[in-house]
């Protein structure tokens, strides 16, 4: 299968910044579609006027539509006219019904991509969209959504929103890691502009912290919200187990390590008591 690259620079029409610009919004291509619970295709122009679809993530989150791989085939009727719009217009488009594929009722979002020019703030960016993004969600499994599923919703729409402004992603954002970007199930945090804590998901919360209500996090700042006790009770966590395997090996526990386990049992640590839990909250 080809890549990304050679599927760009066979069409000729998307220069060398583009092309990183399109790669950098690659690595975060899985974490849009968690949030969106929808399959995200990325599509570039070609000389004939077409659209070309040069990646596509499925998400974790939802059942995919596309099982078939179409990476490097020319965009389907259906979509040409929503995606040319979107690209033309510099504009998010949105399907005004439902669009049918092998019978499922699906709801398309055309985002345009525009690549920013320079780091620092201002319009400096491409005069007109370098790509589009579409998003695919399949209606059939629509419910009643939960406030995590609507908070990654409001997340989603975000980014897209940065993404069609040429504020995502940035200029200056550190390499993706090489065992795989983060996914949306890993843990999600939302915050305002002044780092107060809009939702936590309870994957996120420490592991000292995790048997309390991550609506206990809300409204706190970011930095309140990280309590003080927990690297300390993962490090004696972590002497307590290599000493435990230790004594499975043979080797007799010191005295010393004995007093550090014993005294890692923080109230924070084991207890479930409500008070305990503010306690570890509030430092």
């Amino acid at each position: 299968m080809p890549t990304m690259s050679e599927l760009v620079s066979a069409h000729g029409r998307s220069s060398e910044d583009d092309l990183n610009w399109l790669h950098a919004l690659l690595g975060d291509l899985q974490l849009l579609a968690d949030l969106a619970f929808a399959d995200i295709v990325l599509w570039t122009p070609s000389a004939e006027g077409e659209f070309v679809a040069v990646a596509h993530a499925r998400p974790s989150s939802a059942a995919t539509l596309f099982y078939r791989d179409f990476v490097g085939q020319v965009i389907k009727p259906d979509w040409k006219r929503l995606v040319t719009d979107a690209f033309e217009r510099g504009t998010i488009l949105d399907s005004s019904a439902p669009d049918w594929f092998e019978e499922t009722p699906t709801r398309v979002r055309a985002v345009p991509v525009l690549r920013r020019t320079s780091p620092s703030a201002g319009p400096q960016q491409t005069i007109g969209p370098i790509a589009v993004l579409s998003r695919h969600t399949n209606l059939s499994e629509a419910r009643m959504p939960s406030r995590q599923e609507l908070t990654f919703g409001d997340c989603a729409n975000d980014l897209f929103g940065m993404i069609a402004t040429g504020d995502f992603p940035t200029l200056a954002s550190p390499t993706a890691p090489r065992r795989g970007a983060p996914r949306a199930s890993d843990g999600l945090i939302r915050l305002d502009v002044d780092g107060t804590v809009l939702f936590a998901s309870r994957t996120r919360c420490p592991p000292s912290t995790a048997s309390a209500s991550p609506a206990s996090w809300r409204g706190r700042t970011s930095r309140r919200s990280s309590p003080s006790c927990c690297p300390t009770a993962s490090a004696s966590t972590r002497r307590c187990r290599s000493s435990s395997r230790a004594r499975r090996r043979g080797a007799p526990r010191s005295r010393p390590a004995a007093r550090r386990c014993r005294s890692a049992r923080s109230p924070c640590a084991t207890t479930t008591s409500a008070s305990a839990r503010s306690c570890c909250a509030a430092r």
